[in-house]
């Protein structure tokens, strides 16, 4: 499975980043393409212990479905239902919100998988492989959200 911790993945995910325009429309879901940028950062400053959370919670924060949603099971376009804490922050100006994306992506990246991660608000206790395949995966999916 690709992983924000693989150089070539990072480094296709942030040039998938620089190709996201603002005004771009989603061929799915309800976000805008700022509300995203904002939406997968805190999922990332999550992961980096930057954001609280309520605990983990639901069917998908045990094992074995958690492991299944992040390694096998495509997420379902426009279906699934963030936590609130993943929708708080607004956007400010595009590039002020793409530059921190990038910079979380970066040092969330530089921490590696052996790295003590806190539980996921949604998947609960993961290895730090899981979170690094898990974020790449939420990535991807809100970057096709927008056709890039």
């Amino acid at each position: 499975m690709p992983s924000l911790f693989d150089l070539k993945t990072r480094d296709a995910i942030l040039d998938r980043i620089g190709r996201l325009a603002p005004g771009r429309k989603p061929l799915w879901g309800r976000f805008t393409a700022p509300e995203m940028v904002c939406h997968v950062s805190c999922d990332l400053r999550q992961g980096l212990g930057e954001l609280e959370t309520a605990p983990p919670s639901g069917a998908l924060s045990h094992a074995p479905l958690n492991w299944l949603a992040i390694h096998v099971i495509p997420w379902p376009k426009g279906k699934g239902r963030s936590p609130p804490e993943f929708l708080a922050t607004r956007p400010t100006t595009w590039q002020a919100d793409v530059s921190r994306l990038r910079e979380l992506i970066d040092r969330f990246a530089d921490r590696g998988p052996g790295a003590p991660w806190p539980p996921s608000r949604v998947f609960g206790r993961i290895s730090g492989r899981s979170w690094g395949v898990m974020l790449h995966k939420h990535l991807d999916h809100h970057l096709r959200q927008f056709g890039v």
